[in-house]
């Protein structure tokens, strides 16, 4: 059971993270790889708002 939580987390994790790159990071200068890579590496939310505040292109 723990197993299937933890596949469930990381799909969710991925998908905020793919989510957050695509609707933001492509408005933005820091770019649709580096705001996945941020969101990926330390959270959708913190991934998010370092996206949502860098500068617009």
């Amino acid at each position: 059971m723990t197993e299937y939580i933890i596949i469930a987390v990381f799909i969710a994790w991925y998908t905020l993270s793919l989510v957050i790159s695509e609707k933001l990071g492509k408005k933005k200068k820091l770019g649709v790889e580096w705001s996945f890579f941020l969101s990926f590496m330390l959270s959708p939310v913190i991934g998010y708002l370092i996206t949502y505040y860098s500068q617009d292109k």
